[in-house]
């Protein structure tokens, strides 16, 4: 199947298609070509006539549109013994004045048997151009029949003929012989401006993007009329996969048509070679846009691009040194060609984003410093829209197989890698393989190499140099910033802690680890061991063992089959440990409540604090939340530790979270703002949470705070998109949402709603 679609004649539905393909493939549109068509049928063109100018960028189907429309004129009874219509051809080169114009109407109506001696031309442009007008009327009154003029690229037309654009108006009103449906890229000022001939002259239609449900119809038809059972599958089974494309190509049927080929490629390729095959394919469209920009509009286009959300005034002309003022006058301009999208915020104060994102991707992609394409993540975001998370560990995984075979050209392995190994589906350990992997290509050079973040054995060994020196404050700081998840992180943090003899910080980071999915009991174990606690160290042992799902029941109760019996005996033998070792409660507790076994979890921590263990009150306190029961006692749980457990992060976050459930709000604000500024990488919980308590002012207050605005924004986009649909006009913000995270901006306004219910029932 691989290029099916490319060999195919019939691509889209082509405006140099024959008549019956046109009829039979024209599926969008539908709507615009209704309200033209039923006013030609109504409105015979005596006296007043209206004209139409449809609006859409290249590539929305103008064409298409334009040349269904003279098919159905030329060949409906009712239309073509009453109307000639005459398409001229889309780029038309050789009309320069108006005179121009009228000679190619004067040819076409030849073409259709409608002829008369030509006016010779005099020297006098204007004198000749009213003659074209009066031969032109001779003709059409001899013929019986009216002209519907059909203008693709109607504003370049309009200005070419410059101030003869009078004269075309004048005749236009004055006589009836004639209708113009254009189609531009732009609403130029011909249009719109008041002191113009054609101000408002037109009745202007939009052709905007394309519906999930166009997209899906016009798929369907290429399935069905080019024999491709393989596209109906995939529309029909990966509805998600097929929505993603849409966003990425705003609905555009030209590029939509590019994607196709991806859809129905069963190779080994991976999401960089559809990538970039469909990036070859639309340069042309896309090279001729970019083309026509002057430079300054340029210059704002592509750091537009690398921006890549809607931005304001201020950061454009931050980023490209402009001023303000300059700025705006471009981004008018901008926004009248179709280019950039305005975003109205109901202030002064729009924002401003190219307005075809697939366009974005591809000004990065062919544009872009290799600085401002590691900035930028296109090729992560490409893959991250088009596959789910189980395919792109999949192409991860055999992008590293064809590493191992050497099948893969440097520079492009290290496109592939760094573009794996920045999306949030690779763990740790694939994206270590990956890294690894790459540097150790041959003919790789150093430039190349810089585009890959360092592996986690490199960043070991600047660790190991430090320790070794002495220099702990400076290796904890190198290991905070790696960005590796699953508690690896920690688990490094914990064992430079207790190298520097900090046992206690050791065994916090060490017990985060392990939390957040690093196996760090052995040497947690071997701390215990060090200081002589070996039932400490026995904890870790049945922590981990616990996590096993095929704990063994003694020989002599294994007679017991029920679910209940199990759970007791269970149960039993957990007390019994907590007995020799109250420490052992919290890691049960732990475990039940993982399973949403809340009412267990629950009696571990009292058996717990019964026995003495103080740091197992905010986990009861977080039980308590999780089943919203007993507030005023979790809030009193949180209340007494407050000083013992102030800068456990742990202990913060349940406080944080207790208080704002509970409508303790004195001291909330500062709590948050100074949680978010000490642990940026761990405030998710806290602001979701925050907003299923009715604290969306609070959330937007930190977002946009200059102490932590710039630490969180980036790091937890959806979440502020959720915020400023919680707190600002809803109408507004939906236009700001990057596409490619809309969904999760949704499921975290789903979530916030059903929490908001849940809470509200106690």
């Amino acid at each position: 199947m691989n290029n099916s679609i490319y060999q195919r004649p019939l691509f889209y539905q082509s405006a140099n298609a024959d008549d019956e393909a046109i009829k039979a493939n024209f599926l969008i549109r539908l709507a615009e070509y209704d309200i033209i068509i039923q006013d030609i049928l109504r409105n015979p063109m005596k006296g007043s006539v209206q004209h139409y100018l449809l609006i859409g960028r290249r590539g929305s189907g103008k064409s298409t549109l334009l040349k269904r429309l003279q098919v159905e004129i030329a060949s409906n009874p009712l239309l073509k013994g009453k109307y000639i219509p005459i398409n001229l051809a889309e780029e038309q080169a050789n009309i320069y004045k108006l005179y121009d114009l009228l000679e190619e109407i004067i040819r076409e109506l030849a073409q259709h048997g409608i002829s008369k001696k030509e006016p010779v031309f005099n020297d006098d442009i204007h004198v000749y151009s009213r003659q074209l007008f009066d031969h032109i009327h001779l003709l059409v009154t001899k013929s019986g029949k009216k002209i519907v003029l059909l203008l693709d690229n109607v504003d370049r037309i309009f200005e070419n003929i410059g101030e003869d654009a009078s004269l075309l108006r004048e005749y236009l009103l004055n006589h009836d012989d004639i209708r113009i449906i254009g189609g531009s890229t732009r609403m130029t000022e011909h249009f719109w401006k008041y002191n113009q001939p054609f101000y408002q002259f037109f009745r202007v239609l939009e052709l905007k993007a394309l519906t999930a449900e166009e997209v899906r119809t016009l798929l369907l038809s290429w399935s069905e009329k080019q024999n491709i059972p393989q596209l109906r599958s995939f529309i029909e089974t990966r509805p998600g996969q097929l929505e993603a494309i849409r966003l990425l190509t705003d609905g555009l049927p030209r590029t939509l048509q590019f994607f196709v080929n991806i859809l129905l490629t069963n190779t080994q390729d991976t999401g960089y070679e559809y990538l970039r095959h469909v990036m070859d394919s639309v340069t042309p469209l896309y090279q001729e846009r970019l083309n026509t920009l002057p430079s300054s509009q340029k210059k704002i286009v592509l750091q537009m691009a690398f921006i890549w959300e809607a931005t304001g005034t201020g950061k454009l002309a931050e980023a490209t040194k402009m001023n303000n003022n300059v700025i705006s006058a471009q981004l008018k301009q901008l926004s009248e060609k179709g280019i950039v999208e305005k975003v109205e915020t109901g202030t002064k104060n729009h924002l401003y984003r190219l307005a075809e994102r697939f366009f974005n991707l591809w000004l990065i992609f062919t544009q872009g410093s290799p600085a401002d394409k590691r900035r930028a993540k296109y090729l992560t975001i490409f893959l991250e829209n088009f596959y789910n998370a189980e395919q792109i560990q999949l192409l991860a995984k055999e992008h590293l197989d064809a590493l191992d075979k050497g099948a893969i050209p440097p520079s492009k392995a290290v496109l592939l890698t760094k573009a794996f190994v920045q999306s949030n589906c690779i763990k740790s350990t694939l994206r270590e393989q990956l890294i690894t992997k790459t540097l150790q290509l041959t003919d790789i050079d150093d430039d190349i190499k810089k585009h890959l973040p360092p592996t986690l054995e490199h960043i070991m060994d600047s660790i190991l140099s430090l320790v070794e020196n002495g220099k702990f404050m400076e290796a904890l700081q190198l290991a905070a910033e790696i960005e590796y998840e699953g508690g690896i992180r920690e688990f490094i943090q914990g064992y430079i802690y207790l190298i520097e003899g900090n046992s206690e910080e050791g065994e916090k980071v060490l017990l985060a680890s392990i939390k957040n999915g690093f196996p760090s009991h052995h040497m947690l174990a071997s701390l215990h061991l060090r200081h002589n606690n070996v039932t400490a160290a026995e904890k870790m042992f049945l922590e981990a063992l616990s996590q096993d799902s095929n704990i063994q029941i003694p020989e002599q109760e294994s007679a017991y089959s029920e679910d209940d019996k199990y759970t007791l005996l269970l149960k039993a033998h957990f007390v019994e440990e907590i007995e020799r070792n109250s420490e052992l409660a919290k890691s049960i507790a732990t475990i039940y409540a993982a399973n949403s076994e809340f009412e267990e979890a629950e009696f571990f921590l009292r058996l717990g604090i019964k026995k003495g263990v103080k740091s197992a009150a905010h986990d009861l306190a977080l039980i308590l939340y999780q089943q919203n029961i007993n507030k005023q006692e979790a809030l009193q749980l949180v209340a007494e530790n407050y000083e013992d457990y102030k800068d456990d992060i742990d202990f913060q976050t349940v406080s944080i979270i207790v208080n704002a459930w509970c409508g303790n709000l004195q001291h909330l604000h500062r709590e948050v703002y100074d949680f978010v500024k000490a642990y940026p990488n761990d405030s998710w919980a806290i602001l979701e949470r925050l907003l299923c308590h009715g604290q969306s002012n609070l959330v937007y207050q930190i977002f946009h705070s200059s102490e932590t605005a710039d630490a969180l924004r980036e790091r937890y986009l959806p979440i502020y998109y959720a915020c400023l649909l919680l707190t600002q006009n809803k109408e507004n913000i939906h236009l700001r949402i990057p596409p490619e995270i809309a969904s999760t901006v949704n499921e975290i306004i789903q979530e916030v709603t059903l929490s908001i219910e849940y809470y509200k029932e106690n």
